[in-house]
This record gives C-alpha cells, structure tokens and sequence, in this order.
C-alpha cells in the first residue's frame, strides 16, 4: 500500500510501498476515506517541528478488518492518534495532552495511508468514534481540529457575551470564528495578511475583518469595544511576530490564548511590566482529548455549525505533494482536503 512520508523541514512529501499493517487482538485496520490537512502537518514538512513526526492525524475510514469488542467490518470512523493513560498524575488533573503516554501513542503508519491501523490502546482509551451516516467525510475530517479549538476556548475561560479577538485566519481562526459567533460572543475581530483570508472571516461571522499592517488592529476592537480592547486574544497563527498584535487587542484583565504551534526554538520579546500592571492572563492550549473529540462530533452531527465550506481544495493521495504546495499558500487555499 501506499503512505506519506517527509522528511522534516524537505518540503517534500513522498508516498512509499509500504505493507498493510498487521493488527493484533484489540486492534483495528481502517482504509483511508478523508483526511484534512492540518497546520502541524505543513509545519512538519516546511519548518522546524515540535511536534511528532507522523502526518495526518484528521482522519476518517472504514473499517475493514476489527480484532476489537464493539466494532465491526464496514463501520465508519473517526480515530484519534494521540490518547492518555487516565490514571497519571495529568490525568487525574484533567490535564490529557500533558499525560507521557500522550505523545506516544499514534495511528500506523499515518493518516496520510491507503489503510492505516489503530492500536489497542487508542480504541481502548476512546479515541475511536463512530460516524453517524447523515455526517459526511467533508464535516467529519473537522472532528479533531474542532475538538482542539473547542479545548482552546475552554482553557479561555469564554462566556457568552465575551468579546473576542483571533489573529490569524487560517483553518483553525477561521474554526474559532464559527465557534465564538455561534457561542454568543458579542464582538468578534480577525486579522490577516492576506485578503482572501480577510474576506472569508467577514463571510462566516466576523464583525470586523482587516489586514493589521494597514489598519490598526486594536483600535478597531477598541471602537467596538467601549474604547476597553477584546476579552479573550487568540493567537491562530504559529508566527510569533504577530504576538504583539493580539496583545494590544486585549483589555485590562484579559486573555491571550496561545494556540498557534510556534517553531521550535522561536522567541519573542514582550513588555513584562504592560503584561503586569494590566494583570493579562496568558493560557496555551496544545492538542485535544476523547473529551473534546465527543463533543465535536455531537456539535458536527447536529448540523448546528457547519465546517465543510471551509473546504477549498481536494486531492487524491496520489496528489499528496501537490496538496502540501496548495496548503501552504494561504493566497489560494484554506483547508485542503485529501481522499482515497
């Protein structure tokens, strides 16, 4: 069978002849239907990653062969590639993604694979969920990157009624968008550099949309805003320059959320003493767990938002390094799209 492969920071993505992965008892083997692109993955193959090497994590399939209880030849899943052990001291904290099994477990060989196999551990912990038929593979690839921003605005501490600010309109700020507006937030402002980006925050929920090198970001959430700033910054961009920008968006007393995976090694200088005297809480927020995932694919399956529109190009896996070029241009795509 088929599977990608790059070599970090190559910019080059390669399929390989691999064999179809053997299960053992508990396992599952699932043929590739759909999987999404997601930033890590542009991250692992043109930058300098933090994060394990395996690529494609927003996987959906059908199962074709099952050595596990409760599952069957034929059903259509979702498998998350990361689980926690539930019962470390992270765990008993409710702090999964910090758990040391977490970064160890992983689907194989990847999801960017013609069949992909899912380990004991996975389907025991919970990371398999199965796809209610009226769910299609376009909404279903959004089930782990909406389980990851739905962590986000958990660990943001948003309420209705908040006013939010997200730098950086890619896949996932574009995801918060749709999520804070259908949460109730009163005000919500984006920022990007590129005008296709712009114009598609306007589009799906945005009350303010522009290009912060040519407008003034904070004053535009100030104007909304009492003359305060923003309750809740998200940093949706792992480009640590535009820190500063979602910074001075905020009000006394508010929330910048780090979500956007930086470099590895990438710093930045802040001003400590502006950071102290306005008391600004500065929260990150890295992955999601089966307690994020179940939630997403509830909200998925109810039809109450919609991602798939966010969809602007498919490929097949034979395509899969012309769907990395198209990926990582943000003139021309937004979430890429790859099937079987």
């Amino acid at each position: 069978m088929k599977a990608a492969y790059s070599v970090p920071g190559s910019g080059v993505v390669k399929l390989r002849e691999v064999e179809v992965p053997k299960i053992d008892d508990g396992e599952l083997l699932v043929k590739m239907r759909a999987v999404g692109i997601c930033g890590t993955d542009l991250e692992k193959v043109y930058g300098k990653p933090i994060t394990p090497p395996m690529l494609g994590h927003e996987v959906v399939g059908d199962i074709v062969d099952s050595r596990a209880e409760g599952y069957v030849v034929g059903e259509r899943v979702f498998a998350h590639h990361h689980v926690s052990c539930g019962k470390c001291y992270y765990c008993y904290h409710g702090d999964y993604t910090m758990c040391p099994l977490f970064l160890k477990t992983t689907i194989i060989p990847c999801g960017f694979a013609e069949y992909f196999k899912v380990p004991r551990i996975n389907v025991e912990r919970g990371a398999v969920l199965k796809i209610p038929d009226h769910v299609s593979d376009e909404e279903a690839i959004f089930i782990e990157p909406v389980g990851c921003a739905l962590k986000g605005v958990k660990r943001s501490g948003f309420k209705p009624g908040m006013s939010v600010s997200i730098t950086g309109v890619g896949p996932m700020g574009a995801i918060f968008i749709k999520l804070f507006k259908a949460f109730g937030a009163s005000f919500i402002a984006a920022a990007d550099l590129v005008p296709f980006r712009i114009d598609l925050a306007k589009r799906i929920g945005a009350n303010v949309a522009l290009n912060p090198r040519e407008e003034d970001f904070a004053e535009a959430c100030k104007r909304e805003t009492d003359g305060r700033g923003v309750d809740i910054a998200v940093l949706a961009t792992p480009s640590v320059k535009a820190l500063p920008t979602a910074l001075s968006t905020l009000r006394k007393g508010g929330v910048l959320l780090i979500f956007g995976a930086p470099e590895k090694g990438e710093k930045s200088l802040l001003d400590f003493s502006y950071i102290f005297l306005r008391e600004i809480s500065i929260i990150t927020s890295y992955s999601t767990s089966e307690l994020e995932t179940n939630l997403a694919l509830r909200l998925i399956s109810s039809g109450v938002i919609r991602f798939s529109d966010l969809i602007t190009h498919k490929f097949k896996l034979s395509e899969i390094d012309e769907a990395f070029k198209v990926a990582h241009d943000p003139h021309k795509s937004m979430k890429v799209m790859i099937v079987a």
